[in-house]
């Protein structure tokens, strides 16, 4: 089951009068005697709704006191220990359940096996156990889906909702699974067919809305994405995903302020989130806060703990604000750290040239030039192009524009390079030139660049010439240097 429907469960007449006896019993000092099941729930609404760990395990006490070999309060135990990262005795809990066919029992296995990155094993132990399976495969296959959407594993997720799909392929999980599984995979487009059919069954869903702004949002549709939250915070305006899904997006159009004011309030109404505390350090950073950017980041990396969907980029932001404040030997260990969690889905080149823009960003340009070096001795020769490129437009970034007029130089060399390649170029090397004074050569990489690169022109020139359109960069610079137009 997941959280969410935990949560509602929560809320029903059914369960207040179970937690009602339960309470009436322990305020008096009674015993009492429940089902297991009923306990089991108890103990998750104080262990998810109240946090209160301690009246959760006084009642997972009681129930494997009435029911020593029951399978609820077992595998509530067992998840206890997993949370707390001890998978070592989770997986003796699990193992001594009598009923190792129990649904719970192979979900908690398979979980199990994910956190210890035995996926493959964690996939075929529940692709055996349902294709056994006659009685509610498909809420089996729902929820089988879900252990792998919520560890982030969700080509694996895919496989189940492909047999969920086939089953069942007018219901309303089924959607939702693939909805999410989809998002996951960053496939927007598919995401949102199936999001507008959730929508057309229950347009009052605000998990929904929220899923369509963020479908939106991956294919740059800003508005479209805007529009989604007005209906999701019409709906629930105190909605928290809302809410941070519109400060996403004012950070994406380049609106920290905006941005800023949303995550203020997040974290004061939920300051237990990481990603309100790292995504403020953004806007912080962006108004030269850089103390307050640095709190915030260590706040966010705190609440993490180490096992956030966005500690890597907890530990590239706390990597870069260091940089910032010149404590270069921290900030490279951050990158480290940011290598260590990416495992091998992560692209060395990616952190050397992390590692190369702090030593760059201290004025240590020899050690970032040897850093670059490093970078493409150990990649493959196709990636050489690429990696100058990277490195010539990082010396941009930290004001070495000598040295990028050098490596652009070098690239343009490259037999058979692209036109639209060399116009990148091109436009980089005129503002090069622009900061180094060379203004007739600037104007010689201008007209180079005008055709082909005008995104890029417009991403380097749009504060010397506000307003004015990247085709027309070169006439006023011209006229800047000359005094009259060309």
């Amino acid at each position: 089951m997941r959280d969410d429907d935990d949560l509602k469960y929560f809320e029903s007449r059914e369960f207040k009068e179970i937690l009602a006896v339960y309470e009436s019993a322990h305020a008096a000092g009674s015993a009492v005697y429940m089902e297991a099941d009923e306990l089991t729930d108890i103990a998750e609404y104080y262990s998810m709704v109240q946090h209160d760990e301690q009246q959760a395990a006084e009642v997972i006490a009681l129930a494997l006191q009435l029911h020593p070999d029951a399978v609820d309060p077992q595998i509530f135990r067992a998840r206890q220990f997993m949370q707390n990262g001890d998978t070592q005795t989770a997986m003796q809990i699990c193992d001594t359940i009598e009923d190792q066919q129990h649904r719970e029992v192979l979900f908690l296995r398979a979980e199990l096996l994910v956190r210890e990155d035995r996926v493959a094993e964690a996939v075929d132990i529940l692709t055996q156990a349902a294709g056994q399976m006659d009685e509610d495969k498909d809420y089996f296959l729902y929820d089988a889906a879900y252990v792998f959407i919520d560890y982030h594993r969700f080509q694996e997720a895919w496989i189940f909702v492909c047999d969920l799909e086939q089953m069942a392929p007018d219901w309303y999980k089924t959607w939702q699974a693939a909805a999410d599984t989809l998002l996951g995979l960053e496939e927007n487009r598919k995401a949102l067919a199936y999001i507008e059919r959730m929508l057309d069954v229950d347009p009052f869903c605000v998990e929904t809305w929220n899923w369509s702004a963020e479908a939106y949002t991956g294919l740059n549709l800003y508005d479209d994405a805007m529009n989604s939250l007005d209906y999701s915070l019409a709906i629930d305006p105190a909605n928290n995903r809302a809410s941070q899904l519109k400060a996403w997006i004012f950070l994406q159009q380049g609106n920290y302020q905006q941005a800023h004011e949303i995550y203020l309030r997040e974290k004061e109404s939920d300051p237990t989130n990481e990603q309100n505390w790292l995504y403020d350090s953004y806007c912080l950073l962006d108004a030269e806060q850089e103390d307050e950017a640095l709190a915030s980041i260590e706040r966010a990396e705190e609440l993490a703990d180490g096992i956030s969907p966005d500690q890597s980029l907890i530990y590239e932001m706390h990597a870069q604000l260091l940089s910032r404040k010149g404590r270069v030997d921290e900030a490279l260990s951050y990158i480290d750290k940011d290598e260590a969690v990416s495992g091998p889905d992560g692209s060395q080149e990616d952190f050397e040239l992390l590692r190369a823009c702090v030593y760059a960003e201290n004025h240590r340009v020899k050690e970032a030039l040897q850093v670059v070096e490093r970078a493409c001795n150990n990649a493959d020769p196709d990636r050489h192009l690429s990696i100058y490129y990277r490195a010539a437009a990082m010396m941009v970034d930290t004001s070495y524009f000598d040295i990028a007029l050098d490596l652009f130089d070098e690239l343009l060399k490259v037999e058979g390079l692209a036109p639209a390649d060399a116009a990148e170029y091109h436009a980089y090397m005129a503002y090069c030139c622009m900061k180094l004074h060379q203004d007739d050569t600037a104007l010689a990489h201008l007209l180079q660049a005008r055709e082909q690169a005008p995104s890029r022109l417009q991403d380097l020139f749009s504060e010397e010439f506000p307003g004015v359109q990247p085709a027309e960069y070169y006439d006023y610079y011209y006229y800047r240097v000359h005094g009259r137009w060309p």
